[in-house]
């Protein structure tokens, strides 16, 4: 069981913070669609 905890353990503090997360994603560049979101799913769902 203790094995097992310090695993749990180290699998939690291998993950970043809630604040590099969030830097992290600020620092993505910007997409830009040239088409809008329903457009594709539209189109998407007139192929099935």
């Amino acid at each position: 069981m203790s094995l097992y905890v310090l695993r749990e353990i180290e699998r939690a503090l291998a993950r970043p913070s809630r604040r590099e997360l969030l830097q992290a994603i600020r620092e993505q560049p910007e997409v830009v669609l040239d088409r809008s979101p329903a457009e594709v799913l539209r189109e998407e769902r007139g192929l099935r």
